[in-house]
């Protein structure tokens, strides 16, 4: 993999109609991405083969770490209040019928998602729960997520800290590989890093922000330069698990954040500072 090169073939604004959009999610193919407001304020989803836009949901905060299924159902969290405490549930949103179901009933302590199948599985408290539309028989595979100052993971019936980092503040973005054999974080204060699923650091990438998968050997997310009291640039970079490839992907001129990478469809999206969303179409070669 040393050899490989990465080219941005091809570089353009997605929308030309005043939409604006903030952190984007790809479903599983590439065709489909979820974004939302700045402040993660209401669900759209844009489809890449007709161009279509539709509103998922005008909630608040809904756009908070959404996630596609199987057949292209969405999941996302939504919020409500309860004697002044803070609740969290799970709604999905069917493409074909538009139709908007409760799957989790709102509870205190739910986690991040994490497809699984046609479904969801989230940690409420030290419990894993799965919802789905569909029967699965495939294996379990390791669900992880991060929280205050842990970095955790529950597969095979129990719950584990890895935390792989002396000293972190916390872990944030966190994410399992495709195919479900390592886990991306950042430590916050220490820098992003690539674990096994027994928290053996892999790789590491530095201040490395927002960090998400392209396919399993590739990493992309955001490198912001700041004067001591503003950020003044941010850029979107690629890199290799190996460590044998930094390629920073977006124009020198583009305040670009937030990024979404799909490998199956050789295309990252990012933000900018105003909203407006840009589409890099890449080719990696040998």
């Amino acid at each position: 993999m040393s050899s490989q090169t990465i080219t941005v073939e091809r570089s353009y604004r997605l929308f030309d109609d005043g939409q604006r959009g903030f952190h984007p999610v790809f479903n599983a193919d590439g065709n489909l991405m979820v974004f939302t407001s700045e402040k993660f304020a209401g669900l759209k989803v844009y489809n890449f083969s007709d161009r279509s836009i539709i509103t998922v949901s005008d909630e608040e905060g809904v756009g908070f770490d959404p996630v596609f299924g199987e057949n292209n159902r969405i999941f996302f969290k939504t919020t409500v209040y309860q004697s002044r405490l803070r609740h969290s549930g799970v709604k999905s949103f069917d493409l074909q019928t538009r139709n908007v179901r409760e799957v989790l009933e709102p509870r205190r302590d739910l986690k991040q998602l994490q497809s699984f199948g046609d479904g969801v599985m989230v940690a409420d408290g030290n419990r894993l729960l799965r919802a789905s539309f569909q029967r699965n028989e495939s294996a379990v595979p390791p669900y992880v997520w991060s929280e205050g100052q842990n970095l955790n993971i529950h597969r095979n019936g129990r719950s584990e800290r890895l935390n792989p980092i002396e000293n972190a503040n916390g872990y944030i973005w966190t994410s399992l590989s495709p195919n479900k054999q390592m886990i991306l974080s950042h430590a916050i204060g220490k820098g992003t890093i690539v674990t096994d699923l027994n928290g053996n650091i892999i790789a590491s990438f530095g201040e490395l922000l927002a960090p998400v998968w392209y396919g399993d050997d590739f990493v992309v997310g955001m490198y912001n330069q700041d004067d001591g009291h503003v950020i003044t640039e941010s850029q979107i970079i690629m890199k290799s698990i190996n460590g044998s490839i930094s390629r920073q992907l977006s124009p020198p001129n583009k305040f670009a954040m937030q990024p979404a990478a799909s490998a199956s469809a050789n295309r990252v999206v990012y933000s900018t500072e105003t909203g407006e969303m840009y589409v890099l179409e890449l080719k990696i070669t040998r």
